[in-house]
């Protein structure tokens, strides 16, 4: 009953209507599909805000010999300091201190307190810096302190000679005023025979080995100066720190000619 009347008021123009709307079951599918997948990303972002919220820091204390050293931190940040916050994981650090050889390391940080323990080595180039610096000293030793010694023994031989000669010289004149003064046949007859030309003979050998000993001065004198001059220009070793130049970014290219540095720089375009 109710029914048809329900029925009769629709035939009548009811302004009450229904519509039904079926759904293909494939669109139903994708929709499902489309709506599990974005669960499943809000799930992962959450997981992923979840795992970087759990991840700790650590503490690393560095005790590198020497003490002026330093250190760049993933291949970003140059640093002085011996104790770092890091994040847990695989760190890159470059170890680098004058005169001392870079090193490069990864260093594992793990959550608490650790400490790392490095001496870095010297740099190939400084040792053999060291060695023609030695190389360079001796040979200044040998062509200037050698020379200066010798001539310097040279004048005070030299020196001595001269004063063995001059004291031959006055005793011949102390001969010869005693000469003139002698009053006795005996005393001008030992004088002129015997004392005068053995004194005479003394100072002719005297005078020879003074003048030996000058001409032998002379030569060490002009010999030294010689080698002053020549080891003048000689240029003495000079230390580039090529390790330097690679921790602050260079690089060596060997060639027949000797090499050039090359370098470059890198420029953040977000910024």
């Amino acid at each position: 009953m109710d029914t048809d009347k329900e029925r009769m008021r629709h035939q009548k123009g009811s302004t009450h209507s229904s519509v039904w709307i079926r759904v293909h079951p494939w669109l139903y599918k994708q929709k499902l599909t489309r709506a599990s997948t974005l669960v499943s990303v809000i799930f992962a972002v959450v997981a992923s805000n979840g795992t970087l919220m759990a991840q700790s820091a650590g503490t690393l204390y560095l005790k590198v010999d020497p003490a002026n050293f330093m250190y760049r931190l993933d291949h970003e940040f140059t640093l002085q300091r011996t104790e770092l916050e890091l994040l847990e994981g695989p760190h890159h650090f470059s170890f680098w201190a004058p005169q001392r050889k870079v090193v490069d390391t990864t260093l594992t940080i793990p959550s608490g307190t650790s400490a790392f323990t490095l001496r870095l080595p010297y740099s190939t180039e400084y040792l053999v810096y060291q060695r023609d610096l030695d190389r360079y000293r001796k040979d200044m030793r040998v062509m200037r302190q050698v020379p200066v010694a010798v001539t310097g023994g040279a004048l005070v031989y030299t020196a001595f000679k001269y004063a063995t000669m001059k004291k031959a010289h006055d005793q011949l004149d102390d001969d010869r005023a005693a000469y003139d003064d002698a009053s006795s046949p005996h005393a001008i007859t030992v004088l002129k025979t015997e004392t005068m030309p053995a004194h005479k003979e003394e100072f002719d050998k005297a005078r020879t080995k003074f003048a030996v000993a000058a001409g032998i001065t002379a030569l060490f004198a002009g010999t030294t100066a010689y080698l002053f001059w020549r080891s003048g220009q000689r240029a003495k070793p000079e230390f580039i720190d090529k390790e330097k130049l690679r921790f602050d970014g260079l690089s060596w290219m060997p060639g027949p000619n000797g090499g050039t540095w090359q370098g470059g720089f890198t420029w953040n375009m977000t910024r």
